[in-house]
């Protein structure tokens, strides 16, 4: 159990944060701070490196001798061939990061050369300022805090005008539907944009059930949101949805077309698809609604349901671990593509396997701004995409924002519904908890992703030779276990809020060459050759609606 003092101390603490996002003064100059940071990107990235060279024992460090590359190589390789091309050699030679390296989760190895880090190496002290957010899930020991100044989110206010520049040609009805706390994604999205001047009218959130469900987290949201409202901030209380029920989100976007309005919603895939699923299935005319979408891959099959509906989706791409990575512009109409944000990141990528046996395009970020939180060179996503020039003729590409990335999915962390649960912690939990708890051994649990009807469904699979007595008892169990690993609150919250999870008593699926996997992403967007896998199969145990 949390700490209830910790908890609030926290909580107070993000709400001091947002207060001063909201006085901060905004950028007049926002178009010419973009541009510079472009063309300055070679010369950003020397300066981070050359302040980590400058100390021999960090972590970055050790792998650049590793590598034979001094300051002056690296200099020398960015004027000839590019940012880009340096980085992809630096990957080569071993300058890079695993996702799990970077969350200290396994040591560093290279060459035989073993190299101790620790979380606090990768932070940047001039990046440090007022406002703290927590990666998704409780207060337990392997949330991640992350600390931002100011000048990075005036940075990250920069982009989003360019944004609004690029989408803003009618005037549209904004609506946020982000969870409440413990993220801090639907908190930050409607004061973000009530600072540039787009405030959300209404913040639909999953996780109002019942009077006093999830009370705490509802008692601290409301109270920071009083806080900003004292400041002048245009913030809207959240709007709870009831478990499974999407139809007031389209109701209500039917109601303002009625009066003249069109609206632009912000939320996760699955969200979105399930209040067009709604829209369709209640017969509400919502056509003109424009969807920024996140948190995990847009499908095609997803993409075509939210267009039935009348929405036209835009995918963002960003994880709570780095950041905005992407951002859409109107021409990128078909697929799941986004132009990346070149002012202060690089992206490559390398070949390597995935959970489902694949070889894939992993990528790997760079971080590129000096007052950034923390310190990237080459450090593994956990995704797959395909990285390419950017051929549109759009606000980003004017700004010199030239390339894009496309194909975007999870090979290394599984990303059901848009929050992320490490895939070694799952792995321990299906292969040793459940086997220790219910009997069976290593390949008689299997936990998929699938796309079902109308949203990314979750199905943990039972082999059939294991006696178990109530499947709805292991589902249970398989949920309390995910709610204690690190982002399993809020995951376990919305899972069951929206009903997305089920169990099958049914033998594995297997890989073509006949491994096994204990988790297969058959969901995630990965484009595929080959034949299709079994999908769609009918629920046995729905989840339960709970209180984490």
């Amino acid at each position: 159990m949390p700490n209830p003092f910790a908890e609030l101390f926290k909580y107070l603490k993000l709400g001091e944060g947002l207060a001063y996002v909201h006085r901060m003064p905004a950028d007049p100059n926002y178009r010419t701070t973009i541009e510079t940071f472009i063309r300055n990107r070679g010369a950003n990235f020397l300066k981070m490196t050359q302040a980590i060279l400058a100390s021999p024992s960090h972590p970055y460090a050790q792998l650049f001798q590793g590598a034979g590359c001094t300051y002056a190589d690296l200099e020398a390789e960015i004027g000839r061939n590019g940012l880009e091309a340096t980085l992809d050699r630096l990957l080569a030679e071993g300058v890079y990061l695993t996702l799990d390296e970077f969350r200290c989760n396994t040591e560093i190895v290279r060459g035989g050369r073993h190299i101790r880090a620790t979380m606090a190496d990768w932070d940047n002290a001039a990046g440090k300022g007022p406002l703290q957010n927590f990666s998704s899930g409780s207060s337990g020991a392997k949330s991640l805090k992350t600390n931002s100044s100011l000048e990075y989110v005036k940075f990250g206010s920069a982009g989003g005008r360019i944004l609004l520049d690029e989408f803003q040609n009618v005037r549209r009805v904004a609506i946020t539907m982000m969870p409440i706390l413990p993220g801090s994604h639907g908190l930050g999205g409607c004061l973000v944009g009530a600072k540039l001047g787009y405030p959300s009218e209404r913040w639909f959130a999953l996780g109002g059930g019942s009077k006093f469900k999830n009370a705490h987290y509802k008692a601290m949201t409301a109270a920071i949101v009083a806080r900003l409202r004292l400041e002048g901030a245009n913030v809207p209380y959240p709007t709870y949805l009831d478990p499974d029920d999407f139809s007031p989100v389209a109701e209500f976007v039917a109601k303002r077309k009625r009066e003249g309005m069109s609206s632009a919603i912000m939320g996760m895939v699955s969200s979105i698809t399930r209040v067009a699923a709604a829209a369709i299935d209640g017969g509400f005319d919502i056509r003109g609604t424009y969807a920024l979408v996140t948190g995990e891959s847009l499908t095609d099959a997803k993409r075509d349901l939210i267009e039935r509906s009348g929405i036209e989706p835009y995918p963002m791409y960003a994880t709570s671990e780095f950041g905005g990575i992407g951002i859409p512009c109107r021409q990128m109409r078909t697929g799941n593509c986004v132009h990346v944000t070149l002012p202060s990141l690089a992206l490559v990528s390398r070949r390597q396997e995935s959970w489902n046996d694949e070889e894939v395009d992993s990528l790997h970020i760079t971080n590129l701004l000096s007052f950034a939180p923390r310190m990237l060179i080459n450090v593994e996503i956990g995704d797959t995409g395909v990285i390419e020039p950017a051929t549109c003729d759009c606000e980003f590409s004017r700004l010199g924002y030239s390339l894009q990335v496309r194909d975007m999915a999870a090979i290394t962390k599984f990303r059901g519904q848009g929050y992320t649960l490490r895939a070694p912690e799952l792995i321990r939990l299906l292969e040793e908890g459940l086997a220790q708890q219910f009997g069976g051994r290593p390949g008689d649990y299997q936990l998929l992703e699938v796309e079902g009807k109308a949203q990314t469904e979750m199905v943990l699979r039972i082999h059939p030779r294991i006696a178990v007595t109530s499947s709805e008892k292991v589902l249970e169990y398989f949920l309390a276990q995910c709610r204690s690993t690190y982002g399993g609150s809020l995951t376990i919250l919305h899972w069951t809020e929206s009903n997305c999870v089920r169990v099958e008593v049914k033998p594995p699926i297997l890989a073509a060459s006949g491994k096994f996997r204990a988790i297969r992403l058959l969901g995630s967007g990965i484009r595929r050759s080959g034949p299709a896998v079994e999908k769609n199969a009918a629920p046995v145990v729905a989840a339960k609606s709970e209180s984490t």
